[in-house]
């Protein structure tokens, strides 16, 4: 498991690339490097292992491009479908102030869940994040609320995690509004699919203290933006990783927190394959590296627990399975991340 020095290393790392980027760097962040993503998205060019536009990077910058036709493809079509339409009629340049403001206040205290895996880990006990979908479309946002206080108060859950994508709410950002202002003490990330600097600012006007859904696979050299823009804001933003060679490049542009088997390696079909991706990543990352692992039962939880994970990302399918027993689900779970090795 991660030390409390490199766990600390790596928060005062992001607090001093952030100071960086916010007095140096905000201008060339939103005209910049903003618009180039920008008219990656509209020219259809941007995500879903797309070619990129511009520039003479070597082809190792690129990730591998995803196989045509498959779930996850289709869904990142859907998503730059959706924000293509919101950027454009939001405008340019009201697009260019949005940022600009969101990185001229950003997220007081930040990176709440880093510094909660800062204190927690040295403990022994990686952080507990919850994943809060609605069971069913009927759910309203305030209900949700109740449900993620319930995981709070019952279940053990340190963090929490908002599904805001389409596909699993027609309210997202309503439900992540909802939950942060029920639970303003616990650190709440959305869960996402992020390709615009844009939804980082939504998901900060929420309330939320950081985003899970940088998927290096999908993002290419836009990850870099992404990434560092979420830490201009003051937000944690994990980086999903499926090799080593991401692992490297990604480092080498200051990515300091990672994260394995939270959206793409989910999609490994064999039976314990993830887990055992997710466990070689986990021994790759470099000194100071902050690491998520997205985990389906409680015997996966136990095996990234003893890898070595932070942070735990409890999806939404396993704490589903237990209904409305959320004590039955945060003692198995403690119980299995408490084990020796």
């Amino acid at each position: 498991m991660a030390s409390m020095h490199n766990s600390k290393s790596a928060l005062h790392a992001r607090t001093r690339q952030s100071s960086y980027d916010l007095t140096h760097n905000t201008s060339r962040f939103n005209r910049a490097a903003c618009r180039a993503a920008t008219g990656r998205l509209l020219s259809n060019r941007a995500a879903a292992g797309g070619p990129s536009s511009g520039g003479n990077s070597p082809a190792d910058d690129e990730p591998p491009k995803l196989p045509s036709g498959n779930a996850l493809e289709a869904t990142i079509r859907r998503k730059q479908r959706e924000l293509e339409a919101a950027i454009r009629e939001l405008g340019m340049e009201a697009l260019d102030e949005r940022l600009r403001s969101a990185a001229q206040l950003p997220a007081r205290p930040p990176y709440r869940l880093a510094s909660l895996i800062a204190e927690e880990v040295p403990q022994g006990r990686p952080v507990l994040l919850f994943e809060v979908a609605r069971p069913d479309p009927t759910t309203s946002s305030a209900q949700l609320a109740q449900l993620a206080a319930a995981y709070v108060s019952r279940g053990g859950a340190g963090a929490l995690a908002v599904r805001t994508d389409s596909a699993a709410t027609p309210a997202g950002l309503r439900d992540l509004f909802s939950v942060t202002q029920a639970l303003p003490r616990v650190p709440v990330l959305a869960r996402d699919w992020l390709l615009h600097p844009l939804q980082v600012c939504e998901f900060k006007e929420a309330g939320a203290a950081g985003a899970i859904g940088i998927v290096n696979q999908v993002s290419g050299r836009g990850t870099g933006l992404l990434s560092s823009f979420s830490a201009a804001l003051g937000l944690d933003a994990p980086v999903e990783v499926v090799n080593t060679r991401e692992v490297e490049q990604l480092a080498q542009q200051g990515v300091v927190f990672y994260a394995a088997n939270v959206g793409v390696g989910l999609t490994l079909a064999a039976p314990g394959l993830a887990a055992q991706v997710a466990e070689g990543l986990l021994r790759e990352l470099p000194a100071g590296a902050i690491s998520m692992v997205g985990v389906r039962s409680v015997q996966g939880a136990a095996a990234a627990r003893r890898a070595g994970a932070d942070c735990l990302l409890v999806k939404a399918e396993l704490l589903h399975s237990y209904g409305e027993d959320v004590a039955a689900l945060g003692a198995d779970l403690q119980y299995a991340v408490s084990l020796d090795d």
